[in-house]
């Protein structure tokens, strides 16, 4: 499994995140956003998947970073969504 970081516009989109995970089964976590990154929010969602799309509605969603060795690779961003 690939670890992700999601990031949001909000705490609102953050918690709604991790309600649709916990309904889908998705471990996943809430933490302060790390210092390499920025956000609007200050929260993140940390979880782990094959692919960065957990498969629910994603709100307020910022950014999504997988996780690397070497840091953090962007992999969506909201732009992607236009």
């Amino acid at each position: 499994m690939i670890q992700y970081i999601a990031t949001f516009f909000s705490q609102y989109g953050a918690v709604q995140f991790l309600r649709h995970a916990k309904k889908a089964g998705l471990k996943c976590k809430l933490t302060p956003v790390p210092r390499a990154l920025s956000s609007s929010c200050g929260t993140c969602s940390r979880y782990a998947g094959s692919s960065w799309d957990p498969g629910f509605p994603l709100q307020d969603l910022e950014a999504v970073y997988e996780v690397a060795e070497d840091g953090y690779r962007l992999v969506y961003t909201e732009e992607d969504s236009r």
